[in-house]
């Protein structure tokens, strides 16, 4: 969903249309944009069933919630670092932006950000209520991000969801992936704040989730194996193995099926009926047409060349 992009707009207006943006996504009390008459943002919202992916490309400014705000539901606002130059300060904390790294605001309560230069950047918006921890945990949990463990783990599922974000939000697991999300944001606040105990629990809710999203947004990448994927989870291949069959997915069967399906619906639109069978197997990360073919044809009772003259 595109929430704003002032290049639609006369350049007069744009100033004020990204103030008035800026209230109403980030509860600002106050904007200040450093050069008005060139600022610019471009705002691109991803629906995940409980929480919203936010993507931003915007000009330097300077924002500030100056008081509580009690007229909305409380939001957590999770920042992946990029290498623009950016600071945020909450509760007496100024922590400066580094790349892959993740920051947190409470959206609600006061809070400052600086942006200094114009790159894109990514947040995660999650329900407090959703979240299901004490408001001290939370509270206690920013100023130590940066050195829990999980933070690797939690960076870089909000950097796979930013590189699939529309075909995450389109596809019919997106509410799954999210709760999964919510489940690993528990996970690393907890950690933070030092409750072992519950960041153990919702690492395990998230783990089964986040490994099915990661394999759909990897389903064409030919080196996808059991030793990518659990090693982009920080988790052995013996303990993947173990998640995945006690949910009843045989993992490798799973990856074939979802690509076969993927090539299936490929065949189906538009410009896969005019590609060749070849391609089509390429693109999926079959190694050959023929493997492809006998694959397709035992799943489906028909081989791919039917299936797409079927469609014409």
């Amino acid at each position: 969903m595109q929430a704003l992009d002032t290049s639609t707009l006369p350049v007069r207006d744009r100033a004020d249309a990204i103030v008035t943006h800026l209230r109403e996504i980030a509860l600002a009390s106050k904007v200040v944009l450093h050069d008005p008459p060139r600022a610019f943002m471009s705002t691109q919202v991803y629906g995940l069933g409980p929480v919203q992916l936010v993507h931003l490309h915007r000009s330097p400014l300077f924002i500030e919630v100056s008081r509580e705000r009690d007229d909305c539901a409380p939001v957590v606002a999770m920042m992946l670092g990029s290498r623009a130059q950016a600071s945020r300060e909450q509760f007496g904390h100024r922590i400066d932006q580094r790349a892959g790294a993740v920051d947190m605001i409470e959206l609600n309560h006061p809070h400052k950000t600086w942006n200094h230069s114009s790159r894109d950047g990514w947040c995660l918006k999650v329900d407090v209520d959703a979240l299901r921890l004490p408001p001290a945990t939370i509270r206690l949990a920013r100023p130590a991000l940066g050195s829990t463990p999980l933070q690797p783990v939690y960076a870089s599922h909000l950097g796979m969801l930013a590189a699939s974000a529309a075909a995450l939000a389109a596809d019919d697991a997106a509410a799954e992936l999210g709760a999964a999300t919510v489940a690993l944001t528990r996970a690393v606040l907890s950690s933070a704040a030092g409750d072992a105990g519950r960041a153990r629990d919702a690492l395990h809710d998230a783990l089964l989730p986040r490994i099915q999203a990661f394999v759909r947004a990897h389903l064409r990448d030919p080196e996808l194996s059991p030793q990518t994927i659990a090693a982009a989870h920080h988790i052995s291949v013996r303990l993947l193995y173990r998640v995945t069959a006690g949910a009843g997915v045989h993992l490798e069967q799973w990856i074939i099926d979802e690509r076969l399906e993927g090539a299936r619906r490929e065949l189906a639109s538009a410009a896969g009926r005019e590609r060749s069978i070849t391609a089509v197997a390429h693109r999926w990360a079959f190694a050959t047409p023929a493997h492809f073919s006998r694959r397709f044809r035992d799943r489906y009772g028909v081989t791919p060349r039917e299936w797409q003259r079927a469609q014409r």
